[in-house]
């Protein structure tokens, strides 16, 4: 019995990796420019500064080069791989089948990765890329972040976000918020939020903010703690949070979708064999590379709060 392999575990277990991962549920990738398919160990993305019209002062004038600025930003891939072996004599044993629940981990270490990726990118120092192909980097200016002053999430930080924003030029639409649940629960205990004088949300019924809803003009997407790791879920979270964290301090955005730049160079596309040194066990194979990097220091609002209180 122990040859007598599903002849279609192959297509199926890909056809399943494959829609999970395309679901993407929490929709972060969709909130920024993506590439894919990117070749190299980097990846540039183009700015283009704007200009103003020179006045006309006289007939038949000399005609005026307005000339646009250009610079670009870098992102450096990283790669990442996950494996899982199921061995032909251990299946034959089971009463379950693991091959979903392989699946479902090897999906989310993927997501897990793009999330970080993404999120490192938003308050890391942006790499700068001259004429000459000479670096220097940049880091977000103290202008575009709001200290926690002691204090969790708040209206007032939300409305200064969006001012900070709004004064820049960056358009209303293609906002999203980057919440925590601690700033999700801070939000739910202020009246502006749950009452239905001031929100349609109703956020008391559903107990959250609901993951997509949008609010004070951008998209909520919430990020947990929890990793995909017995221990760091048992024990409360993880040490290594997507969303940067610093003893008490936690760090939430405010992004515009053209600020940041995702490149991928390869899916987490399964990769599906037997593997002949390990007695023919199967081999569920996920490899990744991507890289992020903030675009528009403009477009992005870095929200400090403190979870303490």
């Amino acid at each position: 019995m122990a040859d007598q392999i599903d002849v279609g575990f192959v297509p199926a277990f890909q056809n399943l990796i494959t829609s999970l991962y395309a679901e993407d549920p929490d929709g972060l990738r969709s909130t920024v420019r993506t590439r894919t398919g990117v070749v190299g160990k980097t990846d540039n993305w183009e700015r283009l500064g704007g200009v103003k019209l020179i006045p006309v002062v006289s007939r038949h004038q000399t005609t005026p080069h307005t000339e646009f600025a250009h610079s670009r930003r870098r992102a450096t891939m990283a790669d990442r791989a996950g494996a899982e072996y199921l061995d032909q004599l251990d299946e034959v044993k089971m009463m379950i089948d693991p091959r979903n629940e392989y699946t479902q981990g090897l999906v989310r270490a993927y997501r897990v990765f793009l999330a970080e990726t993404l999120v490192d990118s938003l308050d890391a120092a942006a790499t700068v890329v001259a004429n000459d192909d000479t670096t220097t980097t940049q880091a977000l200016q103290a202008s575009q972040s709001i200290a926690n002053g002691g204090t969790g999430m708040t209206m007032a930080k939300l409305r200064q976000a969006n001012r900070i924003l709004d004064n820049a030029g960056v358009p209303s639409s293609g906002r999203t918020w980057l919440f925590s649940a601690f700033a999700v629960e801070d939000l739910l205990a202020d009246n502006q939020v749950t009452s239905s004088d001031f929100s349609t949300l109703n956020a008391i019924m559903n107990g959250t903010i609901a993951q997509g809803a949008m609010f004070m003009g951008g998209r909520v997407i919430k990020i947990g703690d929890a990793v995909p790791d017995d221990a760091a879920v048992l024990t409360g979270g993880t040490a290594d949070p997507i969303l940067p964290k610093t003893g008490n301090i936690r760090s939430c955005f405010l992004y515009h979708h053209d600020a940041m730049g995702l490149s991928i160079g390869k899916e987490g596309t399964p990769e599906v064999d037997k593997r002949a040194d390990l007695m023919n066990a199967w081999q569920v194979l996920v490899q990744a590379s991507a890289g992020a990097v903030r675009i528009l220091d403009a477009g992005v609002v870095k929200i400090d709060i403190d979870e303490s209180v």
